[in-house]
C-alpha cells in the first residue's frame, strides 16, 4: 500500500514517517509493506495524487490548509481515505460547518453533493500526538478501502483529467482527433485519444465492445438490438454492420446473464 504524508511541520512529518515505518515492519507478514512518500508542500503531493492509497495530512502554516488540500485531492479524482491529523487546526469543526451549509436537495454532481458524500465518507481524523493504536485503526481502514475499491478509468481532456467508473461511460465515438465520450447524467467530453487507444485502455473492463472503428459502447446501456441498429437507453442510435451483430449480441447476452 502506498501512503502520502503531507505535513508542513518537519518534526511532525518525520515522526509520522517513523510511526508508519514501524507499522510497516509489524505488518510485513500480514497486510504487507507500507510504501511511504513524504511531502512538505501542496504542489508536490498534487503532482501524482492517484498513486496513493491513503493520505495523512496536516498543513497549518501555508496558504492551503489540510482541509483545502483534502478538497483538492477529491476534486482531482482521488477516492483514497484522507486522514486529517489534528493539531492547531480543528478540521472536525471546519467540516461540520461545511456540511451544515449543504442543502438536502443538492443535485448529485454539485459541489454540495461532493461535500456531503465525500467529506462524510472519505475523510477521517487523527489527533496529535499520534497514538499507535489509533494509527493502526486508520491503516486497517485504508487497507479495507483499497480491497473494496472499484477501479477507475482515466480520461484526459485538453484542460482536465477525469476519473470515472466503468458504468459511468455509456459510449464513445470518434470526433476528429478526439474520442467523444458520453457519460451518465448527461455529461459529455472530448478526450485526447484515438478510438483504438481508448478501447485498448478499456479492454480490462468487461462491459465495453467496439461496434465499428468509429465507436464503442457499454453493453449495460443497450436498450435494444435490431438487424441494423443499436438502440441505447438514452435514445441514441448507432448503425451496426451485420458482421458485428453476433459479437455485440453475445456480449450483451453475457452481461444480462451476469446481472
Amino acid at each position: 500500500m502506498h501512503i502520502a504524508v503531507c505535513d508542513d511541520n518537519i518534526a511532525d512529518r518525520k515522526q509520522m514517517e517513523r510511526l508508519l515505518e514501524r507499522a510497516s515492519d509489524r505488518r510485513i507478514h500480514t497486510t504487507g509493506v507500507l510504501y511511504i512518500d513524504s511531502y512538505g508542500n501542496v504542489d508536490a503531493v498534487m503532482r501524482s495524487p492517484m498513486l496513493y492509497d491513503a493520505f495523512f495530512i496536516d498543513m497549518t502554516s501555508g496558504p492551503v490548509n489540510g482541509f483545502q488540500l483534502a478538497r483538492k485531492l477529491i476534486d482531482a479524482g482521488s477516492t483514497a481515505p484522507i486522514i486529517l491529523c489534528i493539531s492547531t487546526i480543528n478540521y472536525r469543526a471546519i467540516i461540520d460547518a461545511a456540511l451544515a451549509e449543504v442543502p438536502d436537495d443538492a443535485m448529485e454532481l454539485s459541489n454540495h453533493s461532493i461535500l456531503r458524500k465525500q467529506l462524510q465518507s472519505q475523510i477521517l481524523y487523527l489527533n496529535k500526538p499520534i497514538k499507535v493504536a489509533e494509527l493502526d485503526q486508520m491503516l486497517d481502514h485504508a487497507i479495507a478501502c483499497k480491497a473494496a475499491m472499484v477501479p477507475t478509468i482515466e480520461l484526459r481532456g485538453e484542460q482536465e483529467t477525469y476519473y470515472v467508473h466503468e458504468d459511468e461511460i455509456m459510449y464513445a465515438k470518434k470526433n476528429a482527433q478526439y474520442a467523444h465520450v458520453t457519460l451518465t447524467d448527461d455529461r459529455e467530453l472530448d478526450i485526447l485519444s484515438t478510438m483504438n487507444n481508448l478501447y485498448a485502455q478499456l479492454k480490462g473492463f468487461s462491459h465495453f465492445v467496439p461496434i465499428s472503428e468509429q465507436a464503442l459502447v457499454n453493453v449495460a446501456f443497450i436498450e435494444k438490438i435490431s438487424l441494423f441498429k443499436l438502440f441505447m437507453k438514452n435514445g441514441y442510435t448507432f448503425a451496426v454492420s451485420p458482421f458485428e451483430l453476433s459479437y455485440i449480441k453475445s456480449a450483451y447476452e453475457k452481461y444480462k446473464a451476469e446481472s
